[in-house]
């Protein structure tokens, strides 16, 4: 089977099976391996030049972009084993494809203490994003304590006592208004 058969008939059946994103990414890999490797059969193409291809495509990308691309060429290989070349080996299954095409690790999120927190929503000026920056904050800590907190920083807020220069730091270190009043 012709490379340019394989990849129209791969195309059809994501086109008929598959989201926009997933179609649009394998038009892009899958046009690019039809136009390098037009006429020829999809047997005849080795490792190496899929290596070669594949870097070449995916030059001065992220880790992440690198792996998508090696994916939509692997299940193109996978596809085409599957449905008409039994016989055929998927030259993308390498160790040494694999190594290069890895996924990449996830990234670390740096989590930030409760402290920094009330500080950062201790000097928001803004009604609107102090209230934004309250609810993000506070929505599920309740159990320790977040509550009592939540209470006395909104009470002033919520009465119409929330001037910039009424809120203070009690002796915990929490923000609260002077004179916190009733929260209606």
């Amino acid at each position: 089977m012709k490379v340019s058969q394989a990849v129209d008939f791969h195309l059809q059946y994501h086109r008929a099976n598959s989201k926009k994103n997933t179609v649009k990414t394998s038009e892009f890999v899958l046009s690019k391996f039809a136009t390098r490797f037009c006429d020829r059969e999809l047997a005849g193409i080795s490792q190496e030049e899929v290596l070669d291809f594949l870097l070449t495509l995916t030059k001065d990308n992220k880790q992440a972009t690198k792996r998508n691309r090696y994916s939509v060429l692997s299940s193109f290989y996978n596809f085409s084993i599957n449905t008409g070349l039994p016989s055929l080996a998927n030259p993308c299954n390498t160790t040494v494809i694999k190594k290069i095409f890895k996924r990449p690790p996830p990234i670390q999120w740096q989590i930030v203490d409760k402290d920094t927190v009330d500080e950062i929503i201790f000097r928001t000026t803004n009604k609107r994003n102090h209230l934004m920056l309250e609810l993000m904050a506070r929505g599920g800590i309740e159990g320790r304590g977040g509550l009592e907190t939540h209470t006395r920083r909104c009470s002033g807020v919520l009465t119409g006592n929330s001037e910039p220069q009424e809120w203070e730091k009690n002796r915990d270190g929490l923000c609260s208004t002077k004179n916190p009043g009733k929260v209606k």
